[in-house]
């Protein structure tokens, strides 16, 4: 429970209670034992490291070598690992420290989002600092399953990034969940840290003992940044018996994700039934457009239509447009979709304060995704027969087009959000979006030789039904009065 402290008439001494002054040194005694606890084995590693002390190198060299050895002969293994790894990486790192300070900027809590970005804009100068200095090699192993980075391995930037990014969004959460749930919480962010460490060593791109010291010194800059942080909240006479809570937030102050209680299905077990049937019917009519188009009218002036036109644009590739295309269609590619998404899912929910519009991006990307992916399965429509520019695409899944469709489903939820809760006349301006992204995307998937014209007519067809009838199914309108609740709620508050 917070304590604040703001009786004017007394002297400062006298506001502040008695077993503060005690509080505040134990607890300042504690950071400085956290700081040493990553500190001292960070600087410890690095000597042995500089004085190539046998333990350690042996250890070092044998379990890059092993682990390497025992994943190179699966690429089921070693793509596991890489998306494990991502999670460590810098564009994981960026993504959830702006979309955390956004939030939290949105919400009026500015001291917490000046925590994270503080933490977060610190972290990449400590990496390249510490990497210049030690200036250790890179592990040389017999059968590299991915391309060695090119800068130094010692500490691991991928272990620090992980404990300091995902242990400010630990931290900034931990006053907002029950206090059954934190040790939960605890236990996931250890099991995620000890994974991106451990991936590290099996891709063999890192020694044990730089994963040891990325995980001490990210545990250092964490601890430092911490003790500021509590320091500030001391300067305001705030003092919280919250347990599992080393920011020590007022919880009146902590960022509750939904304060304004909007029912998340507008109509209950309805919604429910309006999207399945909504799926069904677009599946459907997919399924029967699809083989239409396959079986019945292949080979005529359609069919003679479809496979002319990706001739033509095999015709017409030049080493320029090649990366335009590439760089235009990476929009709606897997990437884009999780970046994209989170984006719109938390900042919705910042600026709305409900998780109905977490759960409207949530069903139209995954909903996009299913429908696409069995339509494919039924249809199994085979890829245009010229030299194609993509890799890994499964053959027979042309129609309909999932890049066209994830376009029209991200980009479309995007203006489907800004004109459901947004209040200005120029909201409507935000579907020059989807109108202009989604065909663009559509040509590009069309000039690298993965769909037929029609497959991305199709793809358009798919997302743009959907995502209709994910917006009015979940009647987003309806919340427009619910738009920024900061203010309200703080007020609340300090009631």
């Amino acid at each position: 429970m917070s304590r604040p402290l703001t009786t004017s008439t007394q002297s400062p001494s006298d506001r502040e209670p008695p077993e503060a002054p005690g509080r505040f040194g134990v607890r300042a005694v504690l950071g400085l034992v956290a700081l040493l606890v990553g500190a001292v084995p960070f600087l410890a590693l690095w000597l042995l490291v500089q004085e190539s002390w046998s333990p350690l190198a042996s250890l070092d060299g044998e379990v890059a070598a092993d682990l390497n050895e025992a994943v190179s002969g699966s690429p089921v293994a070693v793509s596991v690992l890489r998306g494990v790894t991502d999670l460590g990486g810098t564009g994981a790192s960026v993504l959830v420290t702006v979309l955390a300070t956004l939030f939290l900027l949105i919400r009026r809590h500015r001291r917490l989002a000046a925590f994270v970005a503080v933490t977060g804009i610190g972290l990449p100068v400590l990496i390249l600092l510490t990497k210049y200095v030690a200036d250790r090699a890179r592990p040389v192993v017999l059968k590299p399953v991915v391309e060695t980075p090119a800068n130094q391995s010692f500490p691991s930037g991928h272990a620090m990034t992980a404990v300091v990014t995902w242990g400010v969004l630990l931290l900034v959460l931990l006053p907002v969940v029950s206090r059954r749930v934190r040790p939960w919480l605890i236990a996931a962010f250890a099991l995620l840290v000890f994974a991106i460490g451990f991936t590290r060593l099996a891709l063999g791109v890192h020694f044990v003992s730089d994963v040891l010291a990325g995980w001490a010194l990210g545990a250092a800059w964490l601890a430092i940044t911490t003790m500021a942080f509590r320091g500030w909240q001391h300067d305001r006479h705030e003092y919280s018996d919250e347990p599992l809570d080393p920011l020590e937030v007022d919880p009146v102050e902590a960022p509750r994700p939904a304060p304004t209680h909007q029912p998340v299905l507008p109509a209950g077990r309805t919604t429910v039934l309006q999207l399945v049937g909504a799926a069904a019917a677009l599946f459907a009519v997919l399924v029967g457009l699809g083989l239409l188009v396959t079986r019945v009218l292949r080979d005529t002036a359609l069919g003679r239509f479809d496979q002319s036109v990706t001739v033509w644009f095999v015709d017409q590739r030049t080493e320029t447009l090649t990366t335009v295309a590439d760089a235009v269609g990476m929009l709606s590619g897997t990437r884009a979709a999780i970046a994209v998404g989170l984006t719109l899912a938390v900042l919705s929910l910042a600026w709305v304060g409900s998780w109905r519009p977490v759960v409207f991006v949530l069903v139209t990307i995954v909903g996009e995704v299913v429908i696409y992916f069995v339509v494919g399965l039924v249809v199994g429509r085979v890829r245009p027969d010229v030299v194609d520019l993509t890799e890994g695409l499964p053959a027979g899944a042309s129609w309909p087009s999932g890049h066209s469709g994830m376009a029209v489903a991200l980009y479309g939820a995007l203006a489907a959000l800004v004109i459901g809760y947004g209040v200005s006349r120029w909201r409507w301006a935000v579907l020059a979006l989807p109108v202009l992204l989604a065909p663009a995307i559509g040509i590009t998937r069309i000039y690298v030789a993965a769909h037929f014209p029609t497959d991305v007519a199709a793809g358009l067809l798919l997302g743009t039904v959907w995502v209709l009838a994910c917006a009015w199914a979940l009647d987003l309108g309806s919340g427009r009065g619910l738009r920024h609740p900061a203010r309200g709620v703080a007020m609340a508050g300090r009631a």
